[in-house]
């Protein structure tokens, strides 16, 4: 019997809302803060007295995402993704506030970026993936990649508005604008566009269903999700190291603090390209291929910026270039982890694999700092990233995934639209 999925135009037809709801909450995020930090890191150094390593050690303190991720995923899979990121991001907001008008050292620094980290994580992908996963089953690659196009959006605009805060009225000026942007923008687009309902469809879960999902941690023994775990740690200490000192990487490469503010912007670009084109090819080929092939690229952007130095066009093709894998990244988690491990511990799953992912975060930000701090140098620190994204790319070829066209898929969609 040939099985019959929804076509194009049915998937899209009901699940716009959720794409366009979803890509403006991300937009707005703790992503945000997140990808435009590293422009902070000069003026907040010269006003505290500290230097780049102590500010990358208190950006590293977002590690506190870790202990976020499974509590608002398994949130996110009981009370849904849009009551999560409300709550989420109204904490986060009033986070920002408090920094801007009160922080005065380094200590309050660390303190406000750790709640953000913590708090902030119900506004990012590992709640807001989870109604475009349960929504989409054929395209459900190209849909996670048009959601994560708001963060890309958001962050090729941001970098100049918040150069031009932090030059006219300084950085506290930037964490108000964050304030402001999440509180107007992503709570707004989150409670008009996003399903209310846990199960993103009109199917309530049953008791029995929000047992199984705190009840059920087999994927914790299982190996594919060591393997997209040790992956996604990898990945982050390349990537991750590099956004948090992105800004002064560029400027070290004898280029001014404006043209660095661009390459933030080039960055962001190429994460767009990534996350459209990353969801794109999820769906078109072999998924595992079209991982390794996307996680490998970044290398050329290192040796880009290895090989050059005062090259204007060749520093913001290399942030562009890292800026793509970056994108995909996104695309090929929640992919996996929804192809993998289905719908009802779907957030749980994610939830989990995110926060252990922060471990490379962490590890990024600190080294990226820390190199910088003891060799004069950004080299060590891009050849380090060169090798954790070749163990990311075999070991993200080594996750077996199912037929995604398979009954159990079908019946999971049918039962989401019921």
């Amino acid at each position: 019997m040939t099985r019959m999925l929804p076509s194009l135009p049915d998937e899209f037809r009901d699940g716009w809302r959720i794409i366009l709801g979803g890509a403006l909450a991300a937009g707005t995020g703790v992503g945000v803060v997140f990808l435009n930090f590293s422009m902070f890191i000069l003026p907040i150094s010269r006003e505290f007295n500290v230097s780049r390593g102590d500010l990358g050690s208190v950006q590293a303190l977002i590690v506190t995402a870790a202990l976020g991720s499974p509590i608002f995923g398994r949130a996110a899979d009981l009370f849904g993704a849009r009551s999560t990121f409300v709550a989420s991001t109204v904490m986060v907001a009033a986070v920002y506030c408090l920094t801007a008008g009160y922080a005065s050292s380094i200590l309050h620094l660390a303190l406000a970026i750790a709640a953000i980290g913590f708090l902030g994580i119900g506004s990012t992908a590992v709640v807001l993936s989870r109604p475009i996963t349960a929504h989409f089953v054929n395209h459900r690659g190209k849909a996670l990649g048009l959601m994560a196009v708001g963060i890309a959006l958001v962050a090729m605009v941001s970098p100049p508005l918040v150069q031009g805060l932090l030059q006219s009225w300084g950085w506290r000026a930037g964490f108000f604008g964050f304030a402001i942007a999440s509180v107007m923008v992503g709570i707004p687009a989150a409670l008009l566009l996003l399903p209310k309902s846990t199960q993103e469809g009109k199917k309530r879960p049953t008791v029995d269903d929000k047992k199984s999902i705190g009840a059920d941690r087999r994927f914790w023994v299982e190996r594919d999700f060591w393997l997209l775990t040790f992956s996604l740690i990898s990945m982050s200490l390349a990537t991750a190291g590099t956004v948090s000192q992105l800004a002064p990487m560029i400027v070290d490469e004898g280029i001014g603090s404006g043209t660095a503010a661009l390459a933030v912007s080039f960055f962001a670009g190429g994460q767009f390209i990534g996350r459209l084109l990353g969801g794109w090819l999820l769906d078109l080929y072999a998924p595992n291929r079209v991982a390794f092939c996307l996680t490998l690229i970044p290398v050329i952007g290192f040796m880009t910026l290895i090989g050059t130095h005062g090259v204007v066009p060749a520093a913001l093709l290399a942030a562009a270039i890292i800026g793509l894998q970056q994108g995909a990244e996104l695309d090929i988690f929640t992919y996996f982890v929804g192809r993998r491990f289905g719908m009802v511990r779907y957030g749980t799953v994610y939830g989990a694999l995110a926060g252990l992912g922060w471990i490379g975060n962490v590890g990024g930000m600190l080294a990226m700092g820390q190199i910088y701090d003891r060799y004069g140098s950004y080299l060590p620190a891009q050849l380090m990233a060169i090798t954790a994204l070749i163990v990311s790319a075999l070991l993200v070829l080594a996750v077996r995934l199912p037929n995604p066209k398979s009954d159990a898929e079908a019946t999971q969609y049918r039962l989401c639209r019921s």
